[in-house]
């Protein structure tokens, strides 16, 4: 008799213990999908109103100039690497970069770059892994990002752009510009006589004109926003990271191309991602493993992919996801081959 009471008693709390870790597991997805997408829908308008002045005051000539031949490519990696952004919050400026008619390739290589690349990242990097680890991911990432670029220009894969993105933002005086870039009409408050020519101050006016643009696109956004932030928040819920633990013992060679594409899956930012590697290396997973999961997690989320079919047609996109794979995979063979050899 005792021992069926045990038994019942010891199934009920089995069955509280299964009902409380699906609690866990929700109430860690629902405080993600709170705290990723404020943050994210935050970042989208200010950073939009950023881009947006920038564009305003920046001749366009200009950007275009700035972004364009060889030294574009080290522009667009350096202003990847000042920007301190995750997957995500990196597409308004993408857009911008984008409706500012900047070439192809420099963009394709900040698009890389940018969650990859900034001193938060390197720092972290230098502090938990090694100073010859360090040089050798930042190496691999800009020199992969600069060929990936360059390919994609030359393949004219800017033609997958969809259209719409090249519509520029309208003009706060009230202009429009024909191809010579003439004002062809104006309001009697604006001075601009030349679409060309930054504006020289900004005004209240013009503040309201820049949030109501940024407001405009992060609602024509917000569906693939809402949708790949649920998807990630679902992951970080219920996908815990000791389950790569059990892959330790996996051959090098296919663990490192695995870890690349479970990595595409997760939602984390490369400095969120740098301690968790750190204490998966500790757990007997390889560097080169961990390294190619944090560049794919970092570089080209589930979420990010979700909202950048918003932006971009299937063939670019796909082939984006697949520069993000190899960046990460050549990466984690190249520290692999390093560190292994030491």
């Amino acid at each position: 008799m005792s021992n069926i009471i045990f038994e019942k008693y010891f199934d009920n709390s089995r069955i509280v213990g299964v009902i409380m870790m699906e609690l866990n597991s929700w109430q860690a997805a629902l405080d993600f999908f709170i705290s990723a997408f404020t943050e994210l829908a935050v970042l989208f308008v200010l950073i939009s109103i950023l881009v947006s002045a920038m564009n305003l005051y920046l001749p366009k000539e200009k950007v275009s100039r700035l972004l364009s031949g060889n030294r574009g490519y080290g522009v667009a990696m350096g202003l990847g690497a000042m920007t301190p952004f995750c997957s995500c919050s990196t597409l308004p400026m993408l857009i911008g970069l984008i409706q500012a008619r900047a070439s192809f390739g420099p963009m394709m290589a900040f698009l890389i770059t940018s969650p990859l690349l900034n001193p938060f990242v390197i720092s972290l990097f230098w502090i938990t892994f090694s100073p010859q680890v360090t040089l050798l991911y930042a190496a691999c990432v800009v020199i992969l990002a600069a060929l990936s670029g360059w390919s994609l220009q030359r393949l004219n894969f800017q033609t997958y752009i969809r259209s719409e993105l090249l519509t520029a933002a309208p003009s706060p005086c009230g202009s429009g510009c024909d191809d010579s870039g003439k004002v062809v009409s104006k309001s009697a408050t604006c001075s601009t006589a030349n679409c060309n020519e930054a504006p020289k101050i900004i005004q209240a006016s013009t503040l309201k004109m820049l949030t109501l643009g940024a407001l405009k696109q992060l609602r024509e956004m917000l569906p693939y926003m809402i949708f790949g932030v649920a998807i990630g928040a679902l992951l970080h819920g219920f996908v815990p990271l000791n389950v790569f633990e059990g892959l330790a013992m996996m051959n090098v060679f296919l663990l490192i191309p695995l870890s690349a594409v479970i990595g595409i899956f997760l939602y984390v930012r490369a400095s969120t991602m740098i301690p968790i590697a750190a204490s998966l290396m500790t757990k007997g997973l390889s560097a080169g493993a961990v390294i190619s999961l944090t560049i794919a997690g970092a570089g080209a989320s589930l979420p990010e992919m979700i909202m950048l079919r918003k932006m971009f047609r299937w063939p670019l996109l796909i082939t984006f996801v697949f520069v993000v794979l190899l960046t990460a995979m050549v990466t984690g063979f190249a520290i692999e081959l390093v560190v292994g050899s030491h």
